[in-house]
């Protein structure tokens, strides 16, 4: 079963090792959701900084010039080592990456490739006898070049303390997939909703694992549509045609929690986002999100969040 939410008793860190050429929409397919986590939450969760083969500045595919925190021979114990690369890939594979990488390897608990980035892990030895994906325009000659590798023509793929992804795209699905495995589900709905992001793709979180349930997805977006006026369980199951005993139990399967309480979240997650980034009254934001009174909804608030709305805003100095 899938567990609707964790905390975490220290942030999780990162380091993004960015060689040249990179693939800046990979970046910023990971790093905003990261930092939308943190802005979620009531004290950061994710802390990142960013690393080169040599400490000096480097480009984007695009042409974007990154000035890192430092070289990789600077690097501390962390919890991810993401290596990002995307055209130039071979001319990047030498001697002198490959034993960075291996001694970096070794302070990281998880390595994860984005984009070609697979390919520089790969060489230096370390998906060896790993199941693994790398961009679909190059899988073919990935998999002649390195035979050791079962090579899976998927967006995301997790073996251990590996993680790949096929490309710019799934570089979204693969921060949902870590974010959800420190955070839990209710992290991937917030997330889902802020981005707009339709879940229809592959995601390798379990061998072979399906996309969501189209059910679950029509759900959602009824509950996000409706949040004014909260449907009832009965009218919500009707709605995707279903039992509501059905419905509980797809949401149960894939999220950890019964469809309610999914309901509640989603509102107040709306909530908070209109608490702290609009100068609406709290009676306002309470009507907009389908509580009975301010009182109701400081009430779920707090237990949530563990501030009133009012000090959420006070800590913002939005009111």
């Amino acid at each position: 079963m899938q567990i609707w939410t964790k905390t975490l008793e220290r942030p999780i860190t990162i380091n993004f090792l960015l060689i040249d050429q990179f693939s800046n929409n990979s970046l910023g397919n990971c790093l905003e959701p990261l930092r939308a986590c943190n802005a979620f939450g009531t004290k950061p969760v994710f802390e990142w900084q960013f690393l080169t083969l040599d400490g000096q500045s480097v480009q984007s595919s695009s042409g974007l010039p990154i000035l890192p925190d430092g070289a990789i021979s600077d690097m501390k114990r962390c919890d991810y080592l993401w290596v990002n690369s995307s055209y130039g890939y071979e001319k990047n594979d030498t001697s002198k990456t490959r034993i960075a990488l291996q001694k970096a390897s070794k302070l990281a608990k998880t390595m994860v490739g984005l984009d070609t980035g697979a390919w520089l892990i790969a060489a230096a030895g370390l998906l060896n006898g790993k199941t693994a994906t790398i961009h679909w325009d190059i899988l073919d000659s990935f998999a002649d070049r390195f035979p050791s590798i079962n090579v899976e023509r998927k967006r995301v793929v997790e073996d251990k303390n590996r993680i790949t992804c096929a490309g710019a795209m799934s570089s979204f699905d693969l921060a949902l997939l870590i974010i959800s495995k420190h955070l839990g589900q209710s992290s991937k709905v917030d997330l889902e909703a802020f981005f707009m992001h339709q879940v229809t793709a592959l995601v390798a979180d379990t061998p072979h694992k399906n996309a969501r349930d189209p059910l679950l997805n029509k759900a959602l977006e009824l509950m996000r549509k409706h949040m004014e006026n909260p449907l009832s369980r009965d009218a919500l199951a009707h709605l995707v045609s279903c039992q509501v005993k059905t419905l509980d139990r797809r949401f149960i399967a894939e999220f950890g929690v019964p469809a309610g309480q999914i309901y509640r979240h989603i509102r107040l997650s709306a909530a908070q986002q209109m608490v702290t980034s609009t100068s609406l009254s709290i009676f306002e934001i309470s009507l907009r999100t389908g509580f009975q009174n301010p009182s109701a909804m400081t009430r779920a608030y707090k237990t949530r969040f563990g501030v009133t709305p009012s000090q959420s805003r006070s800590a913002l100095d939005l009111s």
